[in-house]
């Protein structure tokens, strides 16, 4: 079989150039770019396109922000889940500490969204300093109870 057998024609150019592959494919964020692998998909050596069937959309997408995660030095989705359960805040509570938009939390959580640096640094601070939370209006708590402000030396 020859490799023009192989070819098929792109429905983006036109031209008999498409081919079945595993490369790595570039997903795009505010934040950069990405590439991911192991995801089988056509592209054109023509035009440069890169199409992929609709239903691995959802798994890419997961991948990618798993990648990108690793490369920015974010919070992964277990991170944002058990900072959250260490708080002993819903993820209502914590949109709102982050006044980030309903539903946020949750798509961060399953991983089908990347948080923004000053959202990742913000969770950070409030997992290193639950004591924060009381003061906008939220009690952390864990198995000992509620924490109370830090008290100064100088008091």
């Amino acid at each position: 079989m020859t490799e023009q057998a192989t070819l098929s024609v792109c429905s983006i150019c036109g031209e008999t150039a498409l081919r079945t592959c595993r490369d790595a494919v570039p997903i795009e964020f505010r934040e950069g770019t990405f590439l991911i692998e192991g995801f089988e998909h056509d592209h054109c050596s023509a035009c440069g396109e890169d199409i992929i069937k609709s239903g691995q959309m959802d798994a890419m997408q997961h991948a990618a922000i798993v990648v990108a995660r690793t490369q920015l030095g974010r919070l992964t989705s277990d991170d944002i889940h058990g900072l959250r359960h260490d708080l002993g805040l819903t993820q209502s509570e914590l949109e709102r500490q982050l006044g980030v938009g309903t539903g946020t939390v949750g798509r961060w959580e399953r991983g089908t969204a990347l948080q923004s640096h000053m959202a990742d640094n913000f969770m950070r601070l409030l997992w290193a300093h639950p004591e924060l939370c009381v003061e906008s209006g939220l009690v952390a708590r864990e198995s000992r109870g509620p924490y109370r402000k830090r008290v100064s030396s100088q008091d």
